[in-house]
């Protein structure tokens, strides 16, 4: 299991792309748990056909991400997608992640980058590329090798993310509010942008 982009700036509204690869000959995937870094104070899960997602919630900030219902068969793979600001500071992210199987086997992509089952990880640094990144203005920027095309927020990411059946632990639909939460955070990173660059 991978995520992509594996670079990304502290402070960044990163559009994560997690790709699953189902590695079993004879079984389908048929969950997907993700545990969140540490210092990720606001995320949102993107709609994935024929898949629900549900969003954990520990002292009030997001730590788990739980995909079910869906099915991924033998040597296919799936694409999940989350939005998620980055923590205030540089270095790796592990994204360590579950991956359950119709025959109960897990596969636990929780260990090293020298492992076998290696946790997703982003490396975070002022330096690094943007790509899907939601800006402050409410569009997304440039990615990398697209030519500069770039992806209004407001259009198909938003659009996919607040159809999305997403809830979180207290049962609630936590994408109602999409748009204006996009706005409120929007004004809020004008002001974080500058502290993130005097915290580097």
């Amino acid at each position: 299991m991978t995520i992509q982009p594996a670079a990304s700036r502290p402070a960044d509204l990163q559009r994560y792309r997690v790709i699953v690869p189902n590695e079993e000959t004879s079984a389908d995937t048929t969950a997907v748990r993700m545990q969140l870094p540490k210092g990720i104070d606001f995320l949102l899960v993107e709609a994935a056909p024929g898949w629900r997602a549900k969003v954990v919630r520990r002292g009030g900030q997001p730590s788990e991400i739980r995909w079910t219902g869906g099915r991924v068969p033998p040597g296919g793979y799936a694409e999940l997608h989350f939005i998620a600001r980055n923590p205030v500071r540089t270095g790796g992210l592990a994204f360590k992640a579950l991956q359950d199987y119709s025959d109960g086997e897990v596969a636990r992509w929780i260990g090293s980058a020298e492992s076998e089952n290696p946790a997703p990880t982003v490396t975070l640094s002022e330096s690094a590329t943007p790509q899907d990144v939601v800006s402050t203005h409410g569009e997304a920027a440039p990615a990398s090798g697209a030519g500069g095309r770039e992806t209004p927020a407001s259009g198909s990411t938003a659009g996919a993310t607040t159809a999305a059946a997403t809830k979180d632990d207290d049962g609630t639909d936590a994408l109602t509010i999409v748009a204006i939460v996009l706005a409120a955070v929007a004004i809020g990173l004008s002001g974080l942008g500058l502290l993130r660059r005097r915290a580097a």
